[in-house]
């Protein structure tokens, strides 16, 4: 079957569906991927068929909108900031999925995508399949993470928190999915949801991670997607480099610590800061630049050992702690490693994780705009507790015994294939 691929977004966006596509493409499936401009590599090292679409996240990220974007706390303030962005490169995006999508017989997004991709289905009447890093759809549990990372008191208010959003998102992106709507010959109006084909809406995180929120058999709980040791092999990744190697086996286990796409005002200061703070705790630092961090001098800071990049499932079970930024990708990667997390949070779903993690009780959670030298020291002094350590090798334990989230996503989205007639 051919199956186009939208993966728009940050590399929390793309690399999850770069997995399925991958595994899908091994079970026959014909893969035509768009993804963002600067994270079509690893796709492309994968042997996918992927081009670039929509705009560069990292650069967007990183201009002064940007910014604004991703340490704000008002909801308004955010969908307008996202809006905005979507003003400048909406319509170009759009054309570029109905090329991606030409003669496709299904469609695979994210998010981030998932307006132009549910239009798209029901222009070309296929299936659609949609994939959520976190809960993001009216539950009895969860809030929806974008009003408020806490459950509230009882079930209808937590549902009502997604009927809030709703209602505030389609003010900003109401124009646009009309323009798009009539661009496909379509009626500006969606139609009512029972008149369409059921999407699939993959739920990509463990049910160790969020406990209680249960779905129907169009919202399996997969678990986190990521490579499979076989693409991780395809790709040169299935082993860590042995000079780290070799300086992981020199001492105790580090803490390892990111800030994933989090800008940084003063990065020198902040490796400096991270530097200062494992001396004082006497702790090694191993620090994973991402594109916060990028172009600091790793020769400044000898004591720490610096990084652009690693593979965060064959890393993290040598660590003794993790501090990031809360994004869904390394959260899941840190508790099924068995270690305690301090999460460093700025937008999006990485409160809710954040906030996930110390109701659990396997992790300490702090905004990202308070961090400072000594919030970050006293958030890795608690991760060195017995109570926190127990319980995040506990449900390491139990996050070990689940399933491989691709391997399981790629089973739903052939049985839903296969009942829509593929």
């Amino acid at each position: 079957m051919h199956i186009a691929v939208l993966a728009l977004g940050s590399r929390g966006d793309v690399y999850p569906l770069a997995a399925l596509a991958a595994e899908l493409a091994r079970r026959g499936h014909r893969i035509r991927m768009g993804a963002s401009p600067n994270l079509v590599d690893l796709p492309r090292r994968l042997g996918l068929d992927v081009v670039p679409v929509g705009w560069d996240q990292q650069r967007m990220m990183q201009s002064e909108q940007g910014r604004e974007w991703v340490t704000t706390t008002d909801l308004d303030l955010f969908l307008r900031r996202s809006h905005e962005s979507y003003q400048e490169h909406g319509d170009r995006f759009g054309e570029e999925a109905v090329a991606l999508s030409e003669g496709c017989a299904a469609i695979v997004c994210a998010v981030v995508s998932e307006q132009w991709a549910t239009a798209l289905a029901e222009a070309r009447d296929v299936p659609l399949v949609a994939y959520d890093l976190t809960p993001a759809r009216p539950n009895d549990v969860v809030p929806h993470p974008l009003v408020t990372p806490d459950p509230l008191a009882d079930a209808a208010a937590n549902r009502a928190t997604y009927v809030h959003y709703a209602r505030r998102a389609w003010r900003y992106r109401r124009d646009q999915v009309f323009r798009f709507r009539r661009r496909l010959g379509l009626a500006p109006m969606p139609p009512r949801p029972a008149t369409l084909r059921r999407p699939l809406e993959l739920q990509g995180y463990s049910p160790t991670l969020v406990p209680g929120v249960t779905w129907d058999a169009y919202r399996p709980i997969v678990g986190d997607l990521r490579l499979t040791p076989a693409d991780l092999h395809r790709v040169g990744m299935s082993t860590l480099d042995p000079d780290l190697v070799r300086w992981l086996d020199a001492g105790e286990p580090p803490a390892l610590v990111t800030f994933g796409s989090t800008h940084m005002p003063d990065p020198a200061g902040m490796l400096a800061g991270i530097g200062r703070v494992c001396r004082a705790l006497g702790v090694r630092g191993l620090v994973v630049t991402g594109w916060g961090l990028a172009g600091v001098d790793p020769a400044a800071t000898p004591e720490l050992r610096v990084l652009p990049y690693v593979d965060y499932d064959l890393v993290l079970p040598r660590c003794a702690m993790v501090v990031h930024h809360g994004s869904a990708t390394i959260t899941a990667a840190g508790v099924r490693a068995g270690i305690p997390t301090m999460v460093c949070s700025s937008f999006a779903d990485q409160p809710f994780w954040g906030r996930q993690l110390e109701r659990l009780g396997a992790g300490v959670h702090v905004r990202f705009t308070e961090l400072s030298e000594q919030v970050l020291r006293a958030g890795m002094t608690r991760l060195t507790a017995e109570p926190l350590r127990r319980r995040a090798a506990e449900l390491g334990e139990r996050m070990r015994t689940e399933p491989h989230g691709t391997l399981v996503a790629a089973d739903a989205v052939g049985s839903y294939l296969a009942a829509c007639g593929g």
